[in-house]
């Protein structure tokens, strides 16, 4: 094997592997068990990002909080996140949008107006009244420890 046939395939060799090097770093987090980022849905015209269960998620979540007049969050009273089980929003027409499994954190474009909040876990619902402005407007919804599942 002369020089130029050496230096070809070594030079194939090194691109090969960096190839496969950068394609292991832009692996999908699939891969990784890490669950993908929250995606924007739509339900009835009404747009929502629901999630948060790691760190990751919630720091995807927060960062569009701006766009998203509600933010509800769920845990128990010690603090711990909690996923709901459901969780419905009603206006003055009736229900706005419904979401199973929602959380730990859900955000939610609604136009400024009253609206009720009702949302269950582990068998035990929760209730809160709810005034959206055109500011990020929280509520926290806690259930006792003992609703949570040992």
């Amino acid at each position: 094997m002369n020089t130029n046939e050496r230096l070809a395939l070594g030079l194939g060799l090194a691109l090969l592997l960096t190839c496969a090097a950068l394609a292991q770093t832009a692996a999908p987090a699939a891969d990784s068990g890490a669950p993908p980022p929250p995606q924007v849905r739509s339900a009835d015209g009404v747009e929502y990002l629901n999630g948060g269960a790691g760190e990751e998620a919630r720091a995807a979540i927060d960062a569009q909080r701006s766009a998203f007049p509600l933010r509800l969050v769920f845990s128990v009273a010690s603090g711990a996140y909690v996923v709901a089980d459901h969780v419905d929003i009603g206006g003055v027409h009736g229900k706005v949008l419904g979401v199973d499994r929602a959380g730990p954190m859900l955000l939610v474009k609604l136009p400024p107006g009253d609206y009720t909040v009702d949302a269950s876990y582990a068998g035990k619902s929760e209730q809160r009244k709810v005034r959206v402005a055109r500011e990020s407007t929280t509520v926290n919804v806690r259930w006792p420890d003992e609703a949570k599942p040992r």
